[in-house]
């Protein structure tokens, strides 16, 4: 019987060769994808940054790759706390309008740093997050723009307690001590950072009947010492929003 090389007959049936490898999701693809979800008008988004080390940073997403008779929009690109980091180019559906602004301080609202926007996502292999709680981020931060990270740290379905829902990513991002510490204990932190520009108050996180289900992670502009207060109780504020729209743990699990 003639024998083959193996690497002839792997030659000669494309179909027997290993497939390419798929590259991992990243937190910038899945942002880019919800923006076009909520902005229906938009037919495409590239966007350029600039992370940590001079690092180049792309993502696109394109709704239909054979319509490019629209021009695209160039955008200077800022982050949450305001920091130009890079530029973002939107080109809209044939024949349709928007407030092409409205679109990128959607995006700019969801990035707390360049490079977060190449983190896998979820964060975990195999982390999922819940549907609800990332329904209501995203109508807490439209209402609240002095918020810079808003995160639901729970433990779902018997899973570890970690971040199931957030406007920056980190999808199965575990629990640390902070957050441990606020579900025993009641307590309530905060820190300043970025300068003094930024204050994070974590909290614990209630649903509809004040039981504690997790820890909420906040953070807030600041531009001098009287808007700390401001920013206090801009955090209870969204703990109440969140709790009276959450029924119950079981809900966010679903």
């Amino acid at each position: 019987m003639l024998k083959m090389p193996v690497a002839l007959i792997m030659a000669m049936v494309p179909s027997l060769a290993l497939p390419k490898a798929v590259a991992p999701k990243t937190y910038g693809d899945t942002l880019l994808q919800r923006v076009l979800l909520r902005h229906r008008s938009a037919e495409a988004i590239y966007l350029t940054a600039i992370g940590s080390k001079n690092r180049a940073i792309h993502v696109q997403v394109v709704r239909n790759p054979l319509d490019n008779t629209a021009t695209a929009t160039a955008f200077p690109l800022a982050n949450a706390l305001g920091e130009l980091i890079g530029s973002v180019s939107i080109r809209l559906r044939k024949g349709s309008s928007a407030d092409l602004q409205v679109i990128v301080s959607d995006l700019s609202r969801h990035i707390y740093t360049a490079d977060t926007l190449v983190e896998p996502d979820p964060f975990v292999d195999g982390a999922v997050s819940s549907r609800l709680g990332q329904a209501l981020v995203e109508e807490v931060v439209d209402r609240h723009p002095a918020i810079v990270t808003l995160a639901l740290h729970v433990a779902l379905s018997g899973a570890p307690n970690r971040i199931v829902a957030s406007n920056f990513g980190r999808i199965g991002k575990p629990a640390d001590d902070d957050d441990a510490h606020v579900i025993a204990d009641g307590a309530i932190l905060r820190e300043r950072t970025n300068g003094g520009r930024r204050l994070a108050v974590e909290l614990p996180l209630h649903d509809r009947q004040g039981r504690t289900i997790g820890a909420l992670s906040t953070s807030f502009l600041i531009g001098t010492d009287e808007k700390v207060e401001t920013a206090d109780a801009d955090a209870i504020v969204v703990r109440e929003e969140l709790a009276r729209a959450i029924p119950s743990l079981a809900a966010l699990a679903r």
